[in-house]
């Protein structure tokens, strides 16, 4: 991997520990998953126009057609208004199934199918897109191994370590979270795909409706985020959050008090919009497969991080055990070793840059 790719890869990584544990502290006070959502959204559009605004009064020595594509202000044509409604759909839907699998499965095993997320990219590049087996270097489909089984170890020790009991899993809620499994990654092979560029001489806004449109990541994430706010408070009163959200006594419901709480809010805020930037420019220089190790290492960095808050918070918890020590070791072993093999793609994705499919790397891979 190079360089920009390392450091795109790391900052994703960072801010989402961070979102993740706002979230599940602002989830704790208020119950309005949706809604926070659409807040994430909204916010992440009013960054993204201060940030276009702004960088577009800046001086440029550039073409007018590259100062319009990079700073967003280009028009696009009405079917690719449609790609980016359904492609943000696709988001809300993904954020609705595992809110909704993890009623019918235990957690365990809600993460350790969440964890086959680099094996199902490997598998849709290899299958459905027709690219040979060597395609991945030998040491790729190695540093799968520890990367995914780290997470198995780490995850079936929840329970243990948290001192939480898990709930029944039914073969339906098994099926649904694998379902959820497989969107998310075409999710996040579509957004790669979405800031591609086509090898057709036309430009985005020519009146064709295609995936490979070229987007900045910038640009992506502003036309996404109205969207996005529309479906997640669709999805808010359907389910009953706004009128609970209504219905809540600052002074006695929210734990903390509503300063705390209005703190911690534009915080998670903030660095969810700095996120949304961050996981699509990760995504654009180093691939699906990439951001689904990431993710991996992700899930057991927070595994640590809930049971030591456990601990401290008064719980049973001994801290981490054997198996969860073991499971995280193995999967920053896997993640490390994943990133020194990554390298090997780099020959394959330059002499592709212009034909790319779903999955594949940009050539900083």
């Amino acid at each position: 991997m190079s360089s920009a790719c390392l450091i795109s890869i790391s900052t994703y990584f960072l801010l989402n520990l961070v979102v993740t544990v706002t979230n599940k502290q602002l989830i704790s006070h208020t119950s309005s998953p949706y809604l926070l959502t659409a807040s994430h959204a909204f916010t992440t559009f009013v960054a993204t126009s201060i940030i276009s605004r702004l960088t577009s009064a800046a001086p440029s020595h550039g073409s007018s057609e590259r100062q319009q594509t990079t700073h967003g202000s280009l028009r696009l044509p009405f079917g690719t208004h449609l790609v980016l409604v359904a492609f943000s759909l696709l988001y809300t839907v993904n954020i609705a199934l595992s809110n909704l699998t993890l009623g019918h499965v235990s957690l365990p095993m809600h993460q350790t199918i969440r964890a086959t997320a680099p094996a199902i990219t490997v598998l849709f590049t290899v299958i459905v897109f027709h690219k040979p087996l060597r395609y991945y270097p030998r040491a790729v489909y190695l540093s799968l191994v520890p990367t995914i089984c780290g997470v198995v170890v780490a995850t079936t020790s929840l329970s243990d370590n948290v001192g939480h009991k898990g709930r029944g899993s039914s073969t339906f809620g098994a099926a649904l979270t694998f379902l959820g499994a497989i969107i998310a990654v075409v999710k996040t092979m579509l957004t790669h795909q979405l800031q591609s560029s086509s090898s057709s001489s036309s430009p985005p806004s020519s009146g064709r409706c295609r995936l490979q449109i070229g987007l900045s990541a910038m640009t992506l994430v502003r036309y996404l985020s109205p969207y996005a706010v529309v479906q997640a408070l669709g999805f808010a009163c359907w389910t009953g959050e706004v009128r609970h959200l209504l219905a809540l006594d600052p002074a006695t419901d929210l734990v903390g008090g509503l300063r705390e709480v209005g703190v911690l809010a534009i915080v998670n805020m903030l660095s969810a919009s700095a996120l949304n930037i961050a996981s699509f420019e990760a995504n654009r220089r180093c691939g699906a497969l990439s951001m689904g190790v990431a993710g991996n290492l992700k899930q057991v960095f927070i595994l640590v991080i809930a049971i030591w808050a456990e601990r401290d918070g008064g719980g049973r918890s001994g801290g981490v055990n054997g198996r969860v020590a073991l499971g995280t070791l193995m999967t920053v072993v896997g993640g490390v070793w994943y990133a020194w093999a990554g390298a090997g793609i780099k020959g394959r994705t330059q002499n592709e840059r212009n034909g790319r499919r779903w999955g594949e790397a940009d050539d900083d891979e």
